[in-house]
């Protein structure tokens, strides 16, 4: 599927270096791909004006791309590209579960780069770094491989089982300098952790890289002030590997603009200034052009202190996780701080949008919270004051719902909101 062009502009117009990357990464998308050559061709795109007009402006003459093209170009590349190593998956939380083929060079180039990412936080080779995943681990190997590549002291991927006081213990052992995590991993075993830090009097940890999810507020906040722990965000998805990382400035998530064309296309989200459009300059097996990425971002504007030129952002997540009731606009993470706010961690949360007499938002947690329902719908009630006037004037309903844990943790990453409401995007 493509979609009608729309009024969307460029995050920071290209160097000449750039300009004559995406020259080259739309020629090589024409010719190796019978997907984009298709597209091209509808859009009045032949091979003349790929070789002797400006890139950019006939990357504006093409149509912003959605999951299902990638997916055929996905597809494509078993057979068009040699030499694939490897393969990622998007969870599927906004539509299509994306799947990215990956081939040597796009492995190397991509870890490459992670560990120039890694570097820019302050990671060097006196750095001893965990990488928390679940068991079985996946989503940290590479994130280990990166750090290797980077020369630091030690670099390795610890599963968090189901026992954490067991395997928490062991991990301050190990006394790592630095955690790579998502961040509702990490606030699951933080309280733990520090527990156990201040039993053993000491502890080394002084940086923590959270990627995959936004960061809470709350939680950099303690880190920063109460452990003079310094937190960084890392931004990536699945379709393009690494986008970019936050600075020791600490002011936005710089984006590399010499590895991707961004662009921007205006967002419907209340406090978003855009949605990200993405077009490869070096990604060979699944090349982007044109795709419509789907994360919310807010603009930083000016230049950062630690004087690096890429732009800064403030990513807010996928437009997925946001929804309306009755005009009212609601996003995951907020619903999920308000219903966590009076207790000590945060954990699994899910929510469910259906439509019987009315719109009726279901909040799907752990059985063990049930003790605790009362309190969390009365923090998420006083805190979403627009859900509170729909409840209480009966033009919406809500619920509370338990299940058992391995719901939320029987697979990589679930749904955070599941509008099964007739019309709801897919």
């Amino acid at each position: 599927m493509t979609t009608a062009l729309v009024d969307i502009r460029l995050l920071q117009r290209p160097d000449p270096a750039a300009r004559l990357k995406l020259g080259a990464s739309l020629r090589y998308a024409y010719s190796t791909f019978s997907t984009y050559r298709d597209l091209f061709e509808s859009a009045g795109v032949r091979p003349d004006a790929l070789s002797h007009d400006d890139p950019i402006a006939v990357l504006e003459r093409l149509p912003i791309i959605t999951a299902d093209t990638l997916a055929r170009v996905s597809e494509e590349s078993l057979s068009a590209i040699d030499g694939i190593v490897d393969m990622e998956t998007s969870s599927g939380t906004t539509g299509v579960r994306k799947k990215r083929f990956i081939s040597h060079e796009d492995d190397r180039n991509d870890h490459d780069f992670m560990a120039e990412l890694f570097r820019v936080a302050g990671i060097t080779e006196r750095d001893r770094v965990a990488c928390l995943d679940t068991d079985p681990v996946y989503l940290m190997v590479s994130f280990a491989r990166a750090l290797e590549l980077l020369g630091a002291d030690e670099a390795y991927v610890y599963s968090v089982g189901r026992d954490e006081g067991q395997t928490l213990d062991a991990l301050v052992r190990l006394d790592p300098t630095a955690i790579f995590a998502v961040p509702s991993m990490f606030e699951r075993c933080w309280l733990p952790l520090r527990r156990l830090y201040a039993a053993e009097g000491h502890g080394s940890l002084r940086k923590v890289v959270f990627l995959g999810e936004r960061v809470p507020h709350q939680l950099r906040a303690e880190l920063e002030s109460q452990h003079d722990i310094e937190v960084f965000s890392y931004y990536g998805a699945a379709e393009t590997s690494s986008l970019g990382i936050e600075c020791p400035v600490h002011t936005g998530i710089h984006l590399y603009t010499d590895r991707n064309l961004l662009e921007l296309r205006p967002s419907e989200r209340e406090g978003s200034d855009d949605q990200l459009v993405v077009t490869s300059l070096v990604q060979k097996t699944v090349p982007l052009v044109r795709y419509a990425l789907g994360d919310e971002i807010v603009l930083i504007p000016g230049d950062c202190l630690c004087g690096l030129s890429q732009p800064r952002v403030d990513v807010l997540g996928r437009a997925g996780d946001s929804f309306s009731i009755l005009g009212s606009k609601f996003h995951y993470d907020s619903l999920l701080r308000s219903v966590f706010r009076k207790l000590d961690e945060v954990g699994y949360m899910q929510v469910v949008l259906t439509t019987e007499v009315q719109d009726v938002l279901t909040v799907l947690l752990p059985d063990e919270m049930r003790p605790h329902e009362k309190r969390m719908k009365d923090s998420l009630l006083s805190d979403q004051l627009e859900l509170e006037f729909l409840v209480a004037s009966k033009l919406a309903s809500l619920r509370f719902e338990f299940v058992a844990e391995s719901y939320f943790t029987g697979s990589r990453k679930m749904k955070l909101v599941d509008d099964r409401r007739k019309g709801a995007a897919a």
